[in-house]
């Protein structure tokens, strides 16, 4: 029987996660569909990633995306869409 084994590591700068995490709030604050909602977005009490609130899926996933989005802009992370096989 075979055992397969692999680690990831990975890493990031916090000081340009601290600037995502500021545009991402002032994203959030400025939308009228988000006017008087839960929505926020908070760092965990570790610092190691984002916790995302949200009064519904769909702010929950917006919000995931405006993080996607700034962190693409920051050329933290490259986003590509999907290949179709043709």
């Amino acid at each position: 029987m075979a055992n397969f084994s692999f680690d990831i590591e990975s890493s990031f700068d916090k000081a340009e996660m601290n600037n995502v995490h500021g545009l991402v709030l002032r994203e959030i604050s400025n939308r009228f569909d988000f006017k008087g909602t839960p929505a926020d977005v908070e760092w965990m009490s570790d610092k190691k990633g984002f916790k995302v609130i949200g009064s519904d899926e769909f702010q929950v996933q917006t919000i995931i995306d405006m993080i996607g989005k700034q962190l693409a802009k920051l050329s933290l992370i490259h986003i590509s869409e999907p290949t179709r096989p043709y």
